[in-house]
């Protein structure tokens, strides 16, 4: 049994306490990109954090170092490699400013630097200089960090992230970490880690301040376009603050008597102390069907109950190439880019793709 979801007793593992798997025995394997997943088996529970592995069968369920090779097939296969950028290293990078190059290769190639850092793990790219930094400052932003509790958090990593958009040709630098990481770290030598996006991927300003759930889902299904994923949203992260009119308008969300009492109380209670500080609404938007569904609707009820007026929520975009885009940045089949730094009159072009994801090879499984 695998949850995505609270686990009473549940055995937390670093990444030191997660064994080395031999050879590609049969049985499940799962791994998790954000959040955590709970692995449960005979009453034992393994918690795995964002960047681990699990693998169970008969016998045992346990974190593992790493999944085998097998489970990244769609990433080998022609219809990935065909839609990534080229790479190079920093080792490669041959001008004073380093930091613009790493832009101009990217906006004029495009060419992304590799390997692709596991942020969340405290990986980074290179240290780059304050002040060559913020020659890429603007108003911009990708996500918004809630207001209610301490920005750096102790599992939040102290690497700065700069999001960059070949799209839009804009260069994005988190705002809500760059002081507090100078003052952090003492220094302002700043570990940083690109987030190099897919050609159809813009930032949450890019539709302005008021941005509502309607405008961001006409843009993903009739033009491809979608929002960069916030860092961190189980720390607070969001994208938009929609209000309950236009949760009401978009989805089924339950009257306060249709939810249970001792549910109610829960809801009340967590609502109370932590707001939506550990964890936003997501709403996860379909492009084949061209249709959105919310998490937690009775949560989103109860918040309206107690006179919160807009609720932070996190985006989450599932388009036909979904699995190929975790194999690294590049132009998803179908689409081109994301013409204007705003939202043009009549749309960007970008026409909504259709691509054809291969089926798995089967891996050989040895003593099934």
């Amino acid at each position: 049994m695998i949850a995505a979801a609270l686990a009473s007793g549940a055995w937390a593992q670093d990444s030191g306490e997660c064994e080395e798997l031999e050879g590609t025995p049969p049985g499940m394997y799962t791994t998790t990109d954000e959040g955590k997943t709970y692995m449960v088996k005979d009453g034992k529970t393994v918690e795995l954090n964002a960047g681990q592995a699990g693998f169970a069968d008969e016998g045992t369920v346990k974190c593992i170092k790493a999944p085998p090779a097998f489970l990244d097939w769609p990433c080998s296969t022609t219809a990935a490699q065909s839609r990534m950028f080229n790479t190079y290293t920093v080792e490669e990078l041959e001008t004073a400013n380093k930091m613009k190059e790493v832009v101009e290769r990217y906006f004029n190639v495009p060419e992304v630097l590799a390997p692709i850092p596991n942020w969340i793990d405290g990986e980074y790219n290179a240290i780059f200089n304050y002040e060559d930094i913020i020659q890429f400052s603007s108003t911009d932003y990708w996500y918004l960090a809630n207001a209610d509790r301490p920005f750096l958090d102790p599992k939040r990593p102290r690497s700065l992230l700069i999001s960059l958009y070949v799209g839009t040709n804009q260069v994005v630098i988190d705002a809500n970490a760059i002081d507090a990481l100078r003052k952090d770290i003492g220094s302002n030598d700043i570990p940083v880690t690109f987030v190099f996006n897919d050609s159809n991927v813009v930032p949450i300003s890019y539709f302005g301040a008021n941005v509502s759930l309607e405008e961001a889902s006409k843009a993903f299904k009739e033009r491809g376009i979608k929002i960069a994923e916030v860092p961190m949203w189980w720390l607070g992260d969001y994208h938009l603050r929609p209000t309950i009119t236009e949760f009401e308008k978009f989805f089924d969300i339950p009257p306060l008597e249709d939810i249970s009492a001792n549910k109610q109380a829960k809801l009340k209670a967590d609502l109370e102390t932590n707001g939506f500080t550990r964890k936003p609404i997501l709403v996860t938007l379909f492009q084949d069907t061209g249709t959105m569904a919310v998490d937690q609707p009775e949560r989103v009820r109860m918040a309206a109950s107690l006179g919160m007026p807009d609720i932070p929520t996190v985006l989450v975009f599932i388009e036909p190439d979904t699995v190929l885009a975790r194999c690294g940045p590049g132009t998803p089949a179908g689409s081109s880019t994301v013409s204007g730094s705003t939202t043009p009159i009549g749309g960007a072009a970008v026409p909504p793709g259709t691509p054809v994801v291969p089926p798995p090879t089967e891996p050989e499984a040895s003593g099934s």
